[in-house]
C-alpha cells in the first residue's frame, strides 16, 4: 500500500525528519481557518507521480487564491484519481535539492540506500534515474554506508553528516515499521544548510498493516469507498543521455533498476535504456491487463531503438507474472533466432552470436529464479544469476558491436 504524501511525512515527523508546517484540507472552506501564514502551497494528495505538471500543484499568496485553487485541485483527477484530502504546507526556498531512498529489495533480501543528486518532483526523469546511486547494506547499519552513498552522489563537507543522519533515520523507520520504501522527494537543502523532507513517499508491506495501528488507520482512509477511476499508462521509462548504450534493461522495482544500472557501468558495460513493469495504482497488485499492456509497448518501443543490442530481463517478481512475462516475449519474437550455444555462463567458453542480419531483434538474456523452468532454449540466453546474466548481456553487446 502507499501512502499518501501528508500520511507518509507525518512518519517523518515521528523519527524527527524535518517537515515543513502544514495542515490537512478536506473541503476548500476550511482554508478561510488556515493556521499557516501565506504563501502556502496547496498539494493534491493522490498516489502518482508528476502532480505538478498537470497542475496538482499550487502556490497561493492569499485566502482568495487558496479556496479558488483547492476547488480546482480537488476537481483534477491525476492519473485517473481525484483527491479526498489536499495538504497545505509552507513554502520553502531551497539553494539545492536531491533525492534519497531506501528500499527493501526482496532479490537481495536486504535494504538498499539510494541517492541522486538531482532531485525535485519537476526535473526530469531521465535525469534523475541515469544519475541515482545505490549501495547495499550488509548486516546491520553503519553511518558508513550513509557516507559512502553520499560520496557517490558527489556530496562532500558538513552536509555529509547532516544527510547521513537523515538516511538512518530513514532506514530506522522502514524497520521499525515494516516499510517497503522510504523516499524523500526532494530533500531541500537551505541557505545555510538546513534540511527540509519537502516530499515524501512510503510504501507499506501487509505486514505494517497487521502490527502498526498508526499504518491501518492510513490504509482504511486509503481504501474508503469514495470513487476513484484508474487510467492505463505505460512502464516507466529512461533513455541514457550519452551515445554507445547498447543493453537495455527490463525489470520490476526502481531499486533493482539502479542496481542492474550500476553493475552494468562497474563493468564496462554500455547501459542504453530501462523500463521498469509495475501497478498502475502502488497500492494494488499487478493485474494481467496492466502486464500485458506494459509489456507489448515496451517490445514495441524496442524496434524504435537500433542502437539496442541486447534485452536484459530481470525476472524475481512472483512466478505467475514472471511466466507471463515470457509468454508475451515469446510470442512477441514469434521464430527463435539461429543462436549457437544457450548454455549458462558456467558452462561455456565461448559465445557465438548471430550476425545482424540474421536477427533484427536485440538478443535477449533472462535472469530468473530456478523456479520458472527454461523453455525457450531456442531463442533465449537463460541465467539464473544476476551476475552472470549482467556479463552475458556486456559480452553479447560487445561482441555484436564488432559484427556490425
Amino acid at each position: 500500500m502507499e501512502l499518501l504524501e501528508y500520511q507518509a511525512k507525518q512518519l517523518f515527523r515521528q523519527v524527527g525528519i524535518p517537515t515543513l508546517p502544514s495542515q490537512v484540507i478536506s473541503d476548500a472552506r476550511e482554508l478561510k481557518q488556515l493556521q499557516i501564514p501565506y504563501p502556502v502551497v496547496l498539494k493534491s494528495q493522490v498516489s502518482s507521480g508528476g502532480r505538478g505538471k498537470v497542475g496538482g500543484i499550487k502556490s497561493v499568496q492569499n485566502t482568495i487564491d487558496a479556496i479558488a485553487a483547492a476547488r480546482n485541485i480537488f476537481n483534477l483527477a491525476i492519473a485517473g484519481q481525484y483527491p479526498e484530502v489536499i495538504l497545505a504546507e509552507a513554502q520553502y526556498r531551497s539553494e539545492q535539492e536531491i533525492f534519497l531512498a531506501v528500499v527493501l529489495d526482496y532479490e537481495l533480501q536486504r535494504p538498499v540506500l539510494i541517492g541522486s543528486a538531482f532531485g525535485d518532483t519537476n526535473v526530469d526523469v531521465n535525469t534523475l534515474l541515469a544519475n541515482l546511486h545505490q549501495v547495499v547494506i550488509e548486516g546491520s547499519f553503519s553511518p558508513f554506508y550513509a557516507r559512502h552513498l553520499l560520496h557517490k552522489m558527489g556530496v562532500s563537507g558538513e552536509l555529509v553528516i547532516s544527510l547521513s543522519q537523515i538516511i538512518q533515520k530513514m532506514y530506522e523507520l522502514l524497520l521499525a515499521k515494516d516499510l517497503e520504501l522510504i523516499e524523500i522527494n526532494p530533500l531541500g537543502i537551505g541557505q545555510n544548510g538546513e534540511l527540509m523532507a519537502l516530499g515524501g513517499k512510503v510504501l507499506a508491506h501487509n505486514t505494517a498493516l497487521r502490527k502498526h495501528a498508526d499504518i491501518a488507520k492510513f490504509g482504511d482512509r486509503s481504501m474508503s469507498d469514495s470513487p476513484r477511476k484508474m487510467t492505463a499508462t505505460g512502464p516507466l521509462f529512461w533513455k541514457h543521455d550519452v551515445t554507445g548504450g547498447k543493453i537495455g534493461i527490463i525489470c520490476v522495482g526502481v531499486g533493482a533498476a539502479a542496481l542492474i544500472w550500476d553493475t552494468i557501468h562497474d563493468q564496462k558495460g554500455h547501459p542504453a535504456c530501462c523500463w521498469i513493469l509495475g501497478p498502475y495504482d502502488q497500492s494494488s497488485m499487478f493485474v494481467p491487463q496492466e502486464l500485458e499492456t506494459q509489456m507489448m509497448a515496451i517490445l514495441e518501443q524496442v524496434k524504435s531503438l537500433p542502437q539496442v543490442d541486447v534485452l536484459l530481463l530481470n525476472l524475481v517478481a512472483d512466478d505467475e507474472i514472471n511466466q507471463q512475462i515470457l509468454q508475451h516475449l515469446a510470442t512477441y519474437i514469434k521464430q527463435p533466432s539461429p543462436v549457437i550455444n544457450r548454455a549458462p555462463m558456467g558452462h561455456q567458453t565461448t559465445v557465438t552470436i548471430p550476425t545482424v542480419s540474421e536477427s533484427t531483434f536485440p538478443e535477449v538474456v533472462v535472469r530468473c529464479l530456478p523456479t520458472i523452468e527454461n523453455t525457450f532454449d531456442s531463442s533465449l540466453y537463460w541465467e539464473t544469476e544476476l551476475s552472470d546474466a549482467i556479463s552475458r548481456a556486456i559480452a553479447l553487446s560487445k561482441q555484436r558491436n564488432v559484427r556490425a
